[in-house]
């Protein structure tokens, strides 16, 4: 168990002081010299793309979307339009009229697969799946629109959750450009919370509380 651990503990730790070398910290000489003599010799982290699976054959664009989701059109309007212009190309932004957006083509998909990296071990991965059944029955029994995380600012923001908030799934789907049939966007429809209290732990219970959000905004397109 000691030599496993040792295997496993130098490899991790190397790459924490290459990321802190990265972040501009006062590293010693003989670390900074040690680092250059193994940085070949050690395998960053591989990015594992998330797979979208699922696909649903009784929707084809956004008007579909709204009447199987039960989300309106004008709340999906409201939540596209921002998306397109904070991460689309200005050439790629898309139409402001809703009758275009309603007829955007897009596959709605059902389980979204994340690879995470196992504790201790750079190139083994556990599959985490995001399931989104909509109003559709899971396996025989209620619907499953899973909770996720979602990087919604920077980490000063939100209090304790450095910039993430809790979110429910509403719809994994991929979003085609009209103009380019090579351009396809990978989103997700989610139901964002508001912390309590600006994000501070409780003082009873030393956790966020956080709230369903009443208004419209609530609803957000982000980015798989």
């Amino acid at each position: 168990m000691h030599s496993y651990g040792r295997q496993h503990a130098i490899p991790i730790r190397l790459l924490n002081l290459q990321s802190r070398k990265n972040h501009g910290a006062d590293l010693s000489p003989d670390v900074l010299k040690h680092l250059d003599r193994t940085t070949s010799t050690v395998s960053p982290p591989v990015f594992c793309r998330r797979i979208l699976k699922g696909r649903r054959g009784d929707v084809s664009n956004i008007v579909d979307f709204s009447r199987i989701s039960g989300v309106s059109l004008e709340i999906i309007y409201r939540a596209l339009i921002p998306y397109s212009r904070n991460n689309l190309p200005i050439d790629h932004c898309l139409p402001g009229d809703h009758a275009t957006l309603g007829s955007l083509p897009l596959e709605l998909l059902t389980q979204l697969e994340v690879r995470v990296v196992t504790f201790q071990e750079a190139d083994v991965y556990e599959i985490h799946r995001a399931r989104s059944t909509g109003t559709l029955n899971f396996r025989n029994q209620a619907s499953r629109n899973d909770w996720v995380w979602v990087q919604a600012g920077t980490e000063k923001m939100y209090g304790a959750l450095r910039g993430r908030l809790l979110a429910k799934l509403v719809a994994l789907f991929k979003m085609r450009d009209p103009r380019s049939e090579d351009t396809v966007r990978r989103v997700a429809g989610v139901q964002l919370v508001t912390p309590v209290n600006s994000g501070r732990l409780a003082d009873l219970h030393g956790l966020v509380t956080v709230q369903m959000r009443e208004d419209t905004r609530g609803f957000t397109i982000v980015d798989i």
